[in-house]
């Protein structure tokens, strides 16, 4: 939402909030699940049973397309794609070793390079993603794009055994209460019966008003933050509630879901929890089957596996993700450096009769719950967006919670330091998520400190015994 109208929604009345938030699903329906969209999802509801055979052929002429259409159109792979043109139809999946990787940090500084200008002719929408870097990248879907991702989404949803337009409860990290701080704390877009409730007010004071409206609601699933969706199980069942709200499924993303997470998910709301990976980048869908296990959706993209020496990982062997997305052909990723992590699971065969390649684990977006006493336990992912506020001024940063309503910014600029502007800028961001309690100290590095692993962490939490200082768990 452009800044002007989200402040006239931040000091609106409830009532009219609802109104707006409703205005605006309408208006987001009407460009994701119009035109295209039925087609593409039945033809995924179609292409789910395929052979592993099949599935090769189909990525295989994807693949094609997507190159031609890349080396055409767009000025980064214009460059690096262009001698395939000429080999086109016998171009092959193995091919695909010969072109070469896209660092993130480069594709991030380019980021016009990567996008096809004639794909944003009929109208776009516009994502944000910081992903582990720190670093703030904004992501543009044509309509086109945007309806293909929604419908793999969608079949996701079909696994788990419910619509997008069942009676729904999101928790995620969209601004929903403007200036409010108080009851209720939540939104409600009628057009698409989806109730949104703040993760950023998600105090013990309040739990129990988030309670009473879930138990009131009784939505069909529950969508969110798995850490957020464990810090409300945890309340429930230690106030003696759990069992009082009973969706059909609760489904999370965003964040990895850790085994210990997901059995109290269940046991609390009485039902299966579904679990699903993408990003706001464009990586292939990896989404999870009734019998439990983590499919690639390989009409998504493709995921290599490689080692640090750049060879092929085996199953079994945790890996670099690295992909192709045939879904985004706004900003084609074509090889591109995902980030994150993952092990190709030994045993290919699943139960669900899928014949889609089964992950066995996915690594690299582990999260942090940081604290405030104004708004209790809050996801690091969420309030990672501080840095939009200023996309172009950070190349990298890292926040560290010092205390309970004391943080660390370090941060790399994008040439001189930030300007007292900039800085009550970002502020803003914070005091929005944590509240205006805390206290924020900014710090300026040439590099990001890298951990035992050798990677650089975007949150550093506080340890097991400081948390317990500041709220017994």
């Amino acid at each position: 939402m452009p800044s002007t109208p989200r402040k006239i929604y931040a000091v609106m009345p409830v009532g009219i909030q609802n109104i707006l938030v409703s205005l605006r699903g309408w208006a987001f329906n009407r460009n994701r699940y119009t035109g295209k969209y039925r087609w593409y999802f039945d033809n995924l509801m179609r292409s789910q049973w395929l052979s592993a055979e099949q599935f090769r052929d189909l990525q295989t002429a994807e693949l094609r397309k997507l190159i031609k259409e890349a080396a055409q159109n767009v000025p980064y792979y214009r460059k690096t794609l262009g001698k395939f043109l000429n080999k086109l139809d016998s171009l092959t999946l193995d091919n695909l070793k010969d072109i070469p990787v896209v660092d993130k940090s480069f594709f991030r500084a380019n980021v016009k390079e990567f996008t096809n200008p004639e794909s944003l002719k009929h109208g776009y929408e516009i994502d944000q993603t910081s992903g582990t870097s720190g670093s703030p990248l904004v992501i543009k879907y044509d309509f086109s794009s945007l309806k293909y991702n929604l419908a793999f989404r969608e079949r996701q949803y079909r696994w788990a055994g419910v619509t997008k337009s069942n009676v729904s409860v999101h928790f995620s990290g969209h601004l929903i209460l403007g200036r409010h701080n108080r009851p209720p704390f939540w939104r409600y877009n009628a057009l698409e019966k989806q109730w949104l409730f703040s993760i950023y007010h998600m105090h013990d004071d309040n739990l129990g008003c988030y309670a009473d409206k879930l138990a009131q609601i009784q939505p069909v699933y529950i969508d969110g933050y798995p850490s957020s969706l464990y810090v409300l199980a945890k309340w429930l069942q230690s106030s003696g509630r759990a069992g009082e709200i009973l969706p059909w499924v609760v489904i999370t993303t965003a964040e990895n879901l850790d085994e210990h997470q997901r059995n109290l998910i269940e046991k609390v709301f009485g039902c299966r929890s579904f679990d699903y990976y993408s990003s706001s980048e464009g990586a292939p869908y990896i989404t999870q089957c009734a019998a439990g296990s983590y499919h690639i959706n390989p009409e998504s993209g493709i995921v290599e596996f490689l080692r640090p020496d750049g060879e092929y990982a085996e199953p079994g062997e945790e890996a670099e993700m690295v992909i192709t997305s045939f879904f985004q052909r706004t900003v084609p990723l074509i090889r591109y450096r995902i980030g994150d992590t993952a092990v190709l699971a030994e045993n290919q065969d699943c139960p669900c009769g899928r014949q889609m390649p089964v992950i066995k684990y996915i690594g690299g977006r582990q999260t942090e719950c940081v604290y405030s006493t104004e708004r209790g336990w809050v996801s690091s992912v969420a309030i990672s967006c501080f840095m939009f506020a200023i996309p172009d001024r950070i190349n990298g940063s890292q926040i560290e919670q010092i205390g309970s309503d004391s943080f660390i910014l370090r941060y790399i600029p994008n040439g001189s330091p930030l300007n007292q502007q900039e800085i009550a800028a970002v502020l803003e961001k914070f005091y929005d998520r944590l509240g205006r309690s805390i206290d924020v100290k900014f710090e300026v590095v040439d590099e990001i400190p890298k951990g035992p692993a050798g990677k650089s962490r975007m949150f550093i939490g506080l340890s097991a015994e400081e948390l317990k200082s500041l709220k017994n768990d």
